[in-house]
């Protein structure tokens, strides 16, 4: 296996990682926040806030940079793929960084809020539907490649 195609391998993984914890997120943490009684809701997210940057923030970070390097770094793949993994992981970038961070941001410092809580799970949706299509361009991109792992 040359380096091109590890790291096409090391960017599904990523892809597929951030994926399957969005739509965690998506169905079960942000609901889950609605659920908290609002007494303890601001240690609540706090608890959940310091407990997220490995497994979560982390590689979902990386996985909105993945689609860049793996157009420069990764095996050749069609201009359309490329730009539509590209697409994702800026959708996947700015949703986090416009929409998401502001609003957890604002239940931590604020406490519950229930129109924050169901902005949250509206805004994640084309973030974790953005990250799962990242996640097919990279199988797509794997199974293009495979023919010329021997």
């Amino acid at each position: 296996m040359i380096a091109s195609q590890a790291f096409a391998v090391a960017a599904f993984a990523v892809a597929t990682w951030s994926s399957a914890q969005l739509w965690y997120a998506q169905l079960v943490i942000y609901p889950l926040f609605a659920k908290v009684g609002a007494d303890d809701y601001v240690a609540y997210h706090r608890f959940y806030t310091r407990r997220i940057p490995l497994p979560v923030i982390l590689p979902g970070f990386a996985s909105f940079l993945m689609p860049l390097l793996l157009a420069w770094l990764g095996p050749p793949a069609p201009n359309w793929l490329t730009a539509v993994n590209i697409a994702c992981g800026l959708v996947g970038l700015v949703v986090t960084v416009a929409l998401e961070i502001p609003r957890h941001t604002r239940l931590e410092k604020q406490g519950r809020e229930d129109i924050v809580i169901a902005e949250l799970v509206r805004f994640n949706w084309p973030r974790t539907l953005a990250m799962t299509a990242s996640a097919g361009c990279c199988v797509v991109i794997l199974i293009n490649t495979c023919g010329s792992l021997s």
